[in-house]
């Protein structure tokens, strides 16, 4: 620092002026570049220096800052970084364990009307240097005066095996349950490639596209059928990484006539309240364009709950 304090922590962004450390002492801390001397990194930054993207660690030296980029040694001045982000493949010494989260929300009435309504979402995510695993569970129930008017089931698993920095083959596996849409089960196995447009410490957008198979028995139609499934994965942080705008969608379109597009999407934002909870507002939707007789087409989901993060 300027005025000779030293601060150790792990670099998690430069944005707007501002530093944004992860320290083991005092968590999030948030410093003006404009304070700081000097800054000594392990890992390779994606650094903006005057409308150049560099990938390297920074180095101070001889009373000069500079990024360590492969072989160049290049000198800077720390107010002239537009931002630096930190890479993905740089997050794989700390990522050890599965990341994990569950939004909650239970609402419970009595009186002149009886409502139980409970959602429950848990995400689970493990990234490593080339590959990724991810799990999500989403249980939704409601009742009015005993009668269900609720009552869905989904279970995801997805992988990604990054070939190149951006590109990545892709397989996810997906079980879903609607009683109320006559869908007794549906089993979906994909494989395919996908792209991702970046991965960082202040968000992540990718895309995938995969061949499919759907497995559903509606009624007392059991049967087999082709399908092609797009996938979309966004989230973005705010407000020094305490806000986040998420929304993952996938879009299953079955060649069958009688089956059409399916499409699923949960979007919201969150807002961190202390390390291990925030706040959410979610918005989930289930569309199919052909559903079960007697059926809507559209099922749309509101919670406002407490997330907690493990």
């Amino acid at each position: 620092m300027t005025n000779g304090d030293r601060i150790t922590g792990t670099l998690i962004n430069v944005l707007g002026g501002e530093m944004l450390l992860e320290t083991d002492y005092a968590g999030r801390v948030s410093i003006l570049v404009n304070k700081i001397s000097a800054v000594n990194t392990e890992d390779d930054y994606e650094i903006l220096f005057k409308g150049e993207k560099i990938d390297g660690r920074l180095v101070f030296d001889s009373d000069t800052q500079y990024v360590l980029d492969q072989d160049r040694r290049l000198p800077i001045l720390l107010e002239d970084i537009g931002q630096i982000l930190k890479k993905r493949n740089s997050f794989a010494p700390m990522l050890k364990s599965w990341r994990s989260r569950a939004d909650l929300s239970l609402i419970l009435s009595e009186g002149n009307s009886e409502t139980s309504n409970y959602n429950v979402f848990v995400e689970s995510i493990l990234k490593r240097s080339k590959s990724e695993h991810a799990v999500a569970l989403l249980i939704n129930n409601e009742k009015a005066e005993t009668v269900l008017t609720r009552e869905q089931f989904d279970l995801d698993y997805g992988y990604k095996r990054f070939i190149s920095d951006k590109w990545f083959a892709s397989g996810t596996a997906e079980y879903f349950e609607d009683e109320l849409k006559d869908i007794e089960r549906r089993i979906t196995m994909s494989g395919g490639a996908g792209y991702q447009f970046w991965d960082n410490s202040i968000g992540e957008l990718s895309i995938d596209v995969s061949m499919s198979a759907v497995k559903e028995k509606i009624g007392e139609d059991d049967q087999i059928n082709p399908a092609i499934r797009f996938g979309l994965d966004y989230r973005r942080l705010f407000l020094r990484n305490k806000m986040e705008l998420f929304h993952r969608q996938t879009v299953l379109s079955i060649p069958d006539s009688e089956r059409g597009q399916v499409i699923n999407a949960s979007t919201g934002i969150r807002y961190e309240l202390s390390t291990f909870i925030d706040t959410a507002f979610r918005i989930d939707t289930n569309y199919e364009t052909k559903p079960a007789p007697g059926r809507e087409k559209t099922d749309l989901t509101y919670t406002v709950g407490l997330g907690l993060k493990f």
